[in-house]
């Protein structure tokens, strides 16, 4: 989908398990791009929102590690996180 013309270039929104995700590129008044990750959740007081900035400089190395942890969950054959953070 194509973005609303406010600094917006692209969005996509995808539904899993009661949470919503937008996938957002957008640009800043200077023309740099950036990618913007956004949750939205129910919560027992309401709704809760999260997001995620990625900026260009560190898009490949963001994806890199996406990818590996996405190739770990797949490989488990679990269809939930493996509870076990590293990288922080």
């Amino acid at each position: 989908m194509v973005g609303n013309g406010h600094g917006e270039l692209f969005s996509e929104r995808v539904r899993a398990r009661g949470r919503t995700y937008f996938f957002d590129v957008r640009e800043a008044k200077r023309g740099d791009r950036y990618l913007v990750i956004s949750e939205f959740r129910r919560t027992p007081d309401g709704h809760a929102r999260s997001r995620v900035v990625v900026f260009p400089d560190a898009l490949g190395r963001f994806l890199e590690v996406l990818r590996r942890a996405a190739q770990v969950i797949e490989e488990s054959g679990r269809s939930r996180p493996i509870g076990v953070r590293r990288g922080r």
